[in-house]
């Protein structure tokens, strides 16, 4: 009525979960501002097609530009006159959905190929009952509510329709190669055993969806900074879905979004997917999304670091960094250099070098990179147990010497025989924190300093540039930290690589300066922060403060850090998790999705997924990370 504008709309939906059925004749121009406030707390209220109807009526201003989300319509009433934009050339529904995102005029469009100015209910074509379709352009708000995936898809649209997994549901691979078959059937096992955790007494039935057919496009099963892994899912309400991806990480990314999709209907006995039709079309916008362990200040197990694996796939994270040593602990035994894991921890708390194969093989199942970092000069003092001929002296362990050819040739074995365990193109050399008193108070270094007109600063240089050398003569590019940058400007190879860590600000100089930068800023994506809370973790863009496109492309995404000084297998887990999950869709789904109240919903059943998948993320609305849940309660609402 005329006067809605006075009428409290948010009062009613914030008073009932309860669904309400409307009539409302709408004055589009009157009232849209009053119903684009009110129409994302109506997806909570009211459910999906009510709040397409909902911003539909609000008018085209309520769809915001380059939104790549749509909701499928079955229905119409009216006609209006009008409506239509022109014809997209194509009756693609992929391609209408690229059309129409890329118009800012466009509100919608049916599988006729139409693209809509207007797609209100009066506006909708009375020929939708003849099996034609039309396609909703709502914001992050209306998909993320009903989609319920972490991270959040690129584009995807859905229907209304609940549809049942056939009893005899399987998943049928059409593979390029043998290995691809391999690896394919090796990810829809875990997934079959991940989806189906009830046993079900509900008698047979052929109905539904019979079968996921996955296809994959290429033969190869190579995993590195390019890997394409996009994939593309679609559900109909019944027969067949499908699959497709150019390699087996999408597909096995593919395979994730489909699990999240599944839920088991006690009512029924069944296994049911809601809001079919649904098409998804994903890509991740950052290639570099990962998560760094430290297994030096405490010894992490073989199966704590699978189970870690697994648990990055779970959120489409595709970096292991692996901090294997520090100045505490040196756990890694190595065939040409026998004597330094005797700066291991225990003869108990190791890993061998056939362990560390076994985790990059098993990593890369998982789509999972392994970087290792072996941090140096600096954090080094554990080398010096087996080998004090490359530490200043016994009394001031680090940084490690760099007056003696001795260190070097140390650092050459380790690179030479690592480089055969971590297949991975990149090695991590630290660099960070480099404290170089010992240098000054041992005399053969300061004697060695003086004679080359060293300063600190210039044998520090020194060190990197030699170790830098020496990885890339190996075929190994170099990852540093910030303070390498710091110090040294572009002195170093332009496919050099600095990971931000002290300050957030310092990504824009390095991508200034023509160098490629992952974003692990300590004030918000240090896990071991305990007081930073998932929404901050979620704000935490790695483009802040970088608006040139050039530019945007040198930064490769991010890293959260899990530094282990208080952490152990005891706690690993539920500090990681549920935060690592904000930063996770912060990497990987569109920049324009960061409404912290829609991740919120998603991030507590996301929760609720690792703890049923025996990852034992803390509860999302603790104040303080890993503390306990407050009280008896679902995990869906703690």
């Amino acid at each position: 009525s005329s006067d809605l504008p006075s009428f409290k709309l948010e009062d009613w939906l914030d008073a009932s979960s309860s669904i309400f059925l409307w009539n409302i004749a709408l004055k589009p121009t009157a009232v849209s501002a009053q119903i684009s406030v009110a129409c994302s707390k109506m997806v909570a209220a009211c459910g999906v097609i009510l709040a397409a109807i909902c911003l539909a009526g609000a008018g085209a201003t309520t769809f915001p530009p380059k939104s790549d989300h749509f909701l499928r319509v079955d229905s119409a009433d009216a006609t209006c006159h009008g409506a239509d934009l022109h014809h997209g050339g194509t009756t693609d529904i992929p391609k209408l959905k690229e059309l129409c995102s890329n118009h800012e005029a466009c509100v919608g469009f049916n599988s006729r190929g139409m693209l809509k100015r207007d797609t209100s209910v009066g506006c909708q074509d009375n020929d939708l009952s003849d099996g034609a379709e039309l396609y909703v352009r709502v914001d992050e708000s209306a998909v993320a509510d009903q989609i319920g995936l972490v991270p959040l898809p690129m584009s995807a649209s859905q229907g209304t329709t609940t549809v049942s997994l056939a009893t005899e549901f399987t998943f049928k691979t059409k593979f390029t190669s043998e290995d691809v078959r391999e690896f394919m059937d090796t990810a829809t096992a875990e997934y079959f055993s991940l989806i189906f955790t009830h046993v079900s007494n509900a008698r047979n039935s052929t109905s539904g969806i019979t079968s996921l057919n996955i296809v994959v496009e290429s033969t190869s099963l190579d995993l590195s900074l390019s890997t394409d892994e996009s994939y593309k899912l679609s559900i109909p309400s019944s027969g067949v879905a499908t699959l497709s991806a150019a390699t087996v990480f999408g597909a096995r990314h593919g395979l994730e979004t489909f699990s999240q999709l599944v839920n088991f209907d006690l009512e029924s006995g069944r296994y049911v997917i809601a809001n079919t039709p649904i098409e998804i079309a994903d890509r991740p916008r950052f290639a570099h999304r990962g998560t760094m362990l430290d297994t030096s200040r405490h010894y992490h197990s073989l199966a704590t670091i699978k189970r870690f694996i697994r648990s990055l796939s779970y959120a489409k994270l595709n970096v292991f960094h692996w901090h294997i040593v520090d100045d505490q602990s040196f756990p890694l035994n190595l065939n040409t250099l026998p004597n330094l894991v005797k700066g291991a921890f225990s003869s108990q708390e190791i890993y061998t070098a056939e362990d560390v194969a076994h985790i990059v093989a098993y990593a890369k199942l998982h789509g999972v990179r392994v970087i290792p970092e072996f941090d140096t000069p600096g954090h080094a003092t554990s080398w010096c147990t087996g080998h004090p001929e490359i530490c200043p002296s016994a009394s001031c362990r680090g940084p490690l010497n760099p007056a003696t050819n001795a260190t070097f040739d140390v650092i050459g074995k380790l690179i030479s025989e690592c480089k055969t365990l971590f297949t991975d193109e990149y090695f991590h050399l630290g660099g960070d924190e480099v404290h170089a008193s010992c240098w000054n108070s041992t005399a053969s270094i300061a004697s060695w300093m003086k004679e080359k007109g060293f300063s600190t600063e210039d044998a520090y240089k020194y060190f990197v540039a030699i170790t830098h050398a020496t990885a890339r003569s190996l075929g190994r590019k170099s990852i540093h930290w910030e303070e390498v940058f710091n110090h040294f400007g572009g002195e170093l190879d332009k496919d050099t690589i600095f990971q931000v860590w002290l300050s957030h600000a310092t990504a824009a100089k390095i991508v200034a300066d023509g160098y490629q930068c992952i974003l692990s800023n300590s004030d918000v994506w240090y896990l071991d922060h305990l007081t930073v809370t998932w929404q901050q973790f979620y704000a935490n863009d790695p483009y802040m403060g970088i608006t040139n496109p050039t530019q945007q492309k040198l930064i490769l995404g991010g890293e959260t850090c899990m530094w282990s000084e208080t952490v152990d297998d005891s706690d690993v887990f539920n500090t990681v998790w549920p935060r690592a999950a904000a930063a996770a869709e912060r990497l990987w789904s569109a920049a324009t999705v960061k409404d912290t109240d829609m991740f919120q919903k998603r991030l507590l059943a996301f929760r609720c997924l690792l703890t049923r998948r025996g990852v034992f993320a803390a509860p999302v609305n603790n104040k303080s990370a890993r503390s306990a849940p407050p009280g008896p309660g679902s995990c869906f609402s703690q």
